[in-house]
């Protein structure tokens, strides 16, 4: 009988490490809160990289700044949400010039979250409103 408790013992402890670890992705999600939402930034430059997935997206954007550039990481939010309000992931090339309107993170430099795109040939995706929460 206490073999049984043992190894009854022994499942519960391996499914709650089981448990545990797949959660981990879920802990690792992080809101816009890491970001100054009282102010807006506008950022023209190069994308290098660009990822849409869930639950946020990625670029990567280089940046002149003066005789340097700089890349920048540039977050979006969930794939699905920009894809709902028209967002065409195809115009999202390495070299494509874009203007990013959105808002830097508190602590990260050169770290934006992104709200409105403009590409150099004047499409636009986002939020004409300027309604911030509308991306979220």
């Amino acid at each position: 009988m206490i073999g049984k408790f043992r190894r009854l013992n022994t499942l519960f402890v391996a499914a709650g490490i089981a448990v545990a670890t797949a959660s981990t992705p879920a802990i690792a999600h992080h809101s816009p809160a890491s970001y100054d939402i009282t102010k807006r930034t506008t950022l023209t430059g190069v994308i290098k990289e660009a990822m849409f997935r869930n639950p946020h997206g990625k670029m990567v954007v280089e940046v002149k700044n003066g005789a340097k550039v700089e890349s920048w990481d540039v977050e979006t939010s969930a794939a699905n949400l920009l894809r709902r309000r028209g967002w065409d992931f195809s115009k999202f090339r390495p070299g494509a010039t874009i203007t990013i309107y959105g808002h830097l993170n508190k602590t990260l430099p050169r770290v934006i979250y992104i709200r409105e795109v403009r590409f150099a040939d004047g499409t636009f995706f986002g939020d004409k409103d300027v309604n911030d929460k509308a991306l979220d």
